[in-house]
């Protein structure tokens, strides 16, 4: 008769080796087909793992002046640079190989995200980005096309500040900050459930787009490289999925948007 503790062995151990065949078969398709689809399937298999190594630096951090999602825009960017970098033929494992490059790449950009004018420089490089994006889709002159244009903008702005504030697209369900009320807790998660389900509905690249530039912080041209397009088609993709969200949402005026 096997005992609990064997039949947890033997799982943890054919999940193992499950794993170990899906990433020989990842890099495979990437080494042969050397396609920006095979490159992002092997970016968002070892994604959770860039993720758990930023959470475990950010538990260790010694001042709180940067953000997680800093720790974790720093873990995406040495994980491309890993994947392009490793050469699966030579018999080392991919987590051998990129866990000190993910490391080194966050510690120094932590240190130099320290000074508090490269955080503020990063973050309105970013505001530039989403406002470019979404500015590209402005009108011909006519008063009514420019009043529509500034509603896209302002519409689009404001579902990117909810992704921002509630943090959305996270594993694990936010939480509410500890001084608000009982009324803006449930009015907070109930902006989560909503923005939740309507991320859900897009479209999956849109979702992916979504994801990857809110959650893990990655800028619309890395996310251009991981997608094998141009910067230009992931701002117009950006901007769509902006407004599919508005139209999913409905009126976002009674939507609470302070954790």
């Amino acid at each position: 008769m096997k005992l609990p503790l064997q039949d947890a062995n033997a799982n943890e151990v054919h999940g193992e080796t499950l794993a170990s065949v899906l990433e020989e078969g990842l890099w495979a398709a990437l080494r042969d087909e050397g396609g920006p689809q095979a490159r992002e399937a092997v970016f968002a298999h070892f994604l959770p793992y860039a993720r758990a190594l930023a959470a475990q630096l950010y538990a260790g951090r010694h001042h709180d002046d940067v953000e997680f999602k800093d720790f974790l825009q720093l873990a995406c960017v040495g994980l491309l640079e890993a994947i392009d970098r490793f050469k699966s033929e030579r018999g080392v494992s991919f987590r051998t190989f990129c866990t000190p490059r993910l490391r080194g790449n966050v510690l120094t950009g932590v240190q130099r995200l320290s000074d508090a004018q490269e955080q503020i420089a990063l973050r309105k490089r970013i505001q530039r980005e989403r406002i470019a994006s979404l500015a590209a889709s402005a009108g011909t002159g006519k008063q009514s096309d420019t009043f529509q244009a500034l509603a896209t903008l302002a519409a689009g702005l404001a579902i990117g500040f909810m992704l921002d504030d509630t943090g959305i697209v996270e594993e694990s369900a936010p939480q509410a900050a500890p001084s608000a009320t009982a009324y803006q807790t449930i009015a907070w998660r109930q902006t989560t459930e909503k923005l939740h389900t309507a991320v859900a509905r897009l479209p999956a690249r849109e979702q992916k787009i979504i994801r990857y530039h809110y959650f893990h912080g990655l800028g619309l041209e890395q996310i251009a490289d991981i997608f094998g397009v141009t910067k230009g088609r992931i701002s117009q993709l950006h901007r769509g999925a902006l407004l599919d969200l508005r139209d999913l949402l409905g009126n976002t005026q009674h939507l609470h948007i302070t954790g």
